[in-house]
């Protein structure tokens, strides 16, 4: 292929590298010059520009990227049109991405010739993108070609396939919430779960409990313990093992998860839960479940493997935390935003609306109060005489911003502004939440205290985002840089590794009044401008 500067009418029959402006016009790269095209770019004064023409034996860089992805294409993956030098390669069954070591090689080959992949063992979904290949210059040479279709790059997708389990409980009842949650946990695999059982957390009952469920049709059985497993010697395994079992691997380098069993009994997988299996979080039993499902071999050898990436993000529910905070108590000051003109509300203050007889900005600063003893900053535009009246009495600092108009981001800034030098944290509360519970600030607080590699704490009802978020120091320059008419979610998007979503039985999270509708539903008494 040659690639070089050229004059227009010296490269007729070649292509753009790069797209050209002509006057209004613009030539998208990849056009073929023709005699009229090139003189009316001279005609612009366009008298030098980037083309390329193939050579032959090149091959375009479309057709070696359908090559390069349809060498990589295994059982269960698709190929997708090339077009523009890549070409995809898709999920065709929902199951567990395998991808083989000489990915690394074909990539190895020549720099003109790629393929970038999701990561080995990702859980996706039917019709999902698993990889694309790409090729950098606009051809390359057979050889070239050649040596990378040379690696051993499979990709294909293990298919998930239904399966049954049953489930045995020691030393108590099963929780709603856990079963639910459980059951959920399967579904996502295709399992569900046809047999529960409870008993007594001792060797003798399990060990029959264990022998009672080898007879029945599930291929899978969960132990839940009292306790988590620690050692061979413990229960769970101990009883698994006195029923004729084997126990395969105790504890995995995954956490959460370390404190998983895997056994086998008569070809039935026996996995001991730890206790991270009743949190949502993603843990080391997803991993095992995913390839179960797949029918991919759970032996020593292939837990011991997930070390590396095996270091999952922290879970508030987590009994013992990895990384706890050292502070013996954590203090949180609060910045309430009141500064809105009540824009959606239909001409009613919605801040100054009646609930239960008192202003709304004043039930939601009185529940901050209530549920936080550090400072509390209200920031205040619109109507703000009115609202620092209705909150006369109250210990909180009155911030004014006088540029509320331009938006949400002035407030935050000048709220931010306001707090201490050793401020560790700070709530982001909006004043039209008044049904946010003093437990979901005391929940925040804990997750906080609890899980010291987290920088910003979100509350989640049934799995939704609300409000308020607790936000570590380390977050305040980027919230103080954000403009217009936004708060922090584009942040939160841009640090997911660094959020922990604390679950709360509170739907207050949820509920604020941005309209008349939402006032009319609360049976607030709206406060017209």
């Amino acid at each position: 292929m040659r690639f070089e500067e050229v004059n227009p009418m010296d490269a007729i029959g070649w292509r753009l590298a790069h797209s050209v402006r002509v006057g209004d016009q613009r030539i998208p790269k990849g056009t073929k010059l023709t005699p009229e095209i090139a003189s009316h770019m001279m005609a612009a004064e366009v008298t030098s520009l980037h083309a390329y023409v193939l050579e032959d034996g090149d091959v375009g860089e479309d057709e070696a990227a359908h090559t390069v992805a349809s060498h990589c294409c295994g059982p269960h993956v698709e190929v997708g049109l090339a077009t523009k030098g890549r070409c995809n390669l898709h999920a065709a069954s929902t199951g567990l991405l395998q991808v083989a070591d000489g990915i690394d090689l074909l990539n190895a080959q020549d720099e003109a010739i790629t393929i970038a992949t999701l990561p080995a063992y990702s859980s996706v979904k039917k019709g999902q993108l698993l990889a694309t290949a790409k090729i950098i210059p606009y051809a390359v040479k057979p050889v070239q070609l050649e040596a990378a279709i040379s690696a051993d790059a499979e990709l294909s997708v293990a298919p998930f396939e239904a399966f049954t389990a049953a489930l045995l409980t020691t030393g108590g009842a099963l929780p709603d919430k856990t079963r639910r949650l459980t059951e959920a946990r399967l579904a996502n695999v295709l399992g569900s779960i046809t047999e529960y059982k409870q008993c007594a957390h001792t060797l003798e009952d399990v060990t029959k409990h264990i022998r009672d469920l080898m007879a029945g049709p599930q291929k899978l059985i969960l132990l839940l313990g009292l306790a988590a497993i620690s050692d061979r010697r413990d229960v769970l395994p101990a009883a698994l093992k006195a029923a004729g079992g084997e126990v395969i691997q105790l504890g995995m380098p995954v956490d959460p998860g370390n404190l998983l069993m895997i056994g086998k009994i008569e070809g039935k997988t026996v996995l001991g839960l730890p206790g991270c299996a009743r949190s949502p979080a993603l843990n080391g039993l997803d991993w095992v479940l995913e390839r179960f499902s797949a029918g991919l071999p759970i032996d020593a050898q292939k837990i011991r493997k997930m070390g590396i990436g095996g270091l999952l993000k922290e879970a508030p529910q987590r009994g013992e935390p990895r990384a706890p905070r050292s502070e013996a108590t954590l203090k949180a000051s609060t910045i309430v935003l009141a500064a809105g003109r009540s824009s959606r509300a239909g001409g009613a203050n919605k801040l100054l609306s009646k609930l239960n007889g008192k202003p709304v900005v004043t039930t939601t600063v009185s529940m901050v109060l209530a549920a936080n003893k550090g400072d509390v900053i209200v920031v205040t535009g619109h109507d703000n005489l009115a609202v620092n009246d209705a909150l006369s009495g109250y210990s909180v600092k009155h911030v004014h911003n006088d540029t509320y108009t331009d938006g949400m981001a002035g407030s935050l800034k000048l709220g931010l502004s306001q707090l201490a030098d050793n401020a560790a944290f700070t709530f982001i509360c909006l004043a039209d939440m008044p049904f946010v519970r003093v437990e979901t600030y005391s929940a925040l607080k804990a997750a906080a205290k609890r899980i010291s590699e987290a920088r910003i704490f979100i509350p989640t009802y049934n799995g939704k985002r609300g409000h308020p978020v607790l936000w570590h120091r380390d977050m305040f320059p980027a919230l103080g840089n954000i403009s217009g008419d936004t708060g922090g979610k584009h942040i939160i998007h841009e640090n997911e590794h660094l959020v922990c979503e604390v679950p709360v039985d509170d739907p207050g999270i949820l509920i604020d009044l941005d309209t008349p509708e939402a006032l009319a539903q609360f049976g607030i008494s709206p406060l017209k401008d």
